[in-house]
């Protein structure tokens, strides 16, 4: 087992002092001089004030409903938009660095939140009632966020996240005169797991009895530092699989199945090397509702496409540039 870049002691410690965030003009979030931000930042590589000079980053809590969700926003100077990243299942916005680079690449302010549950929010580890209170907890976010964050606005979500992007589309976006997001993307997108065919006999048979399974190593990435680093360095990674989250994910299944067809634009990005979603199914269930969706293939690629090996990597950004920028 490797030695912990940021402690679980100095987890608990900033999740403990998180003020609130209202996205004010003042400056705001932790003292960016505090020992455990700084860790926090150094860990998971998400100081980018010396490739973005100037560049203002806070953390800090906003309250939806139940949840206290950890959240962060960088805003560079002559910011062109904001880029909203939400993160997948076991993950938290700590990982996505690459994402959180990309966006500013992209003369974008950035907005990252840690799910309900995960990460330094709120919430029974790892689990959830149903994903519509992800969705929720999104909506909630952009509501606030719209007070200091510019548009247009941008959106990127990987497997869970994905599925979070799509509640939203049909339970809020679809409901708007003016929708939130001009472009959005969505890697690897959650509608059921792989395997769940043996998975739902099992559901079945257990889900009164046992509350959590433990979560096996992780085959997500053909990176293996990546790998080796949520396997045995992040404190952030539940190492527990919640029966409860299964059950809100069987749900989920079933809403989207429900959904009524629309005709809104957006990118789905898949490797065909994905061992952690049914993805040819999934694919099959997006595009008979949104038939107006663009599919790419990513040959070889695994499942955590914002963070794969870079000639992976390399694809997926690309095609995210384009389809937000070029189209």
């Amino acid at each position: 087992m490797l030695p912990p870049c940021f402690s679980l002691k100095e987890a608990e410690e900033l999740k403990s002092i998180l003020p609130p965030l209202e996205f004010g003009s003042a400056a705001e979030g932790v003292d960016a001089a505090h020992p455990a931000l700084q860790a926090y930042l150094a860990c998971y590589g998400l100081d980018f004030s010396k490739g973005y000079p100037g560049v203002v980053h806070a953390l800090g809590c906003v309250n939806v409903g139940e949840f206290c969700i950890a959240t962060q926003y960088w805003l560079p100077p002559g910011a062109k938009g904001t880029l909203v990243v939400v993160h997948g299942y076991y993950d938290h916005i700590g990982i996505y660095d690459k994402v959180v680079a990309f966006g500013l690449a992209q003369g974008l302010a950035v907005l990252g939140f840690d799910l309900p549950g995960h990460g330094l929010s709120s919430g029974d580890r790892a689990a959830i009632e149903s994903f519509d209170q992800y969705a929720d907890v999104l909506d909630a976010l952009l509501q606030v966020a719209r007070a200091k964050l510019p548009s247009p606005w941008f959106a990127v979500g990987q497997s869970t996240g994905g599925a979070v992007l799509l509640n939203h589309l049909w339970r809020y976006e679809a409901k708007c005169e003016q929708p939130t997001f001009t472009r959005t993307a969505i890697c690897s997108p959650l509608i059921l797991p792989r395997g769940w065919n043996r998975g739902r006999i099992a559901y079945a048979l257990l889900h009164r009895i046992i509350k959590t399974l433990p979560r096996g190593r992780s085959c997500s990435s053909h990176d293996a530092d990546f790998i080796r680093f949520i396997d045995q360095q992040d404190c952030l990674q539940s190492h527990y699989l919640s029966v409860r989250w299964v059950g809100a994910m069987r749900q989920w299944d079933l809403d989207f199945a429900a959904y009524p067809p629309l005709q809104t634009r957006l990118l789905v990005v898949q490797g065909d090397d994905d061992f952690t979603v049914e993805w040819r199914y999934n694919l099959k269930q997006i595009q008979a509702r949104l038939p107006q969706a663009i599919i790419h293939r990513v040959e070889g690629a695994g499942h955590q496409l914002v963070n794969e090996i870079p000639e992976f990597r390399e694809q997926v950004f690309m095609q995210i540039k384009r389809f937000f920028f070029d189209n």
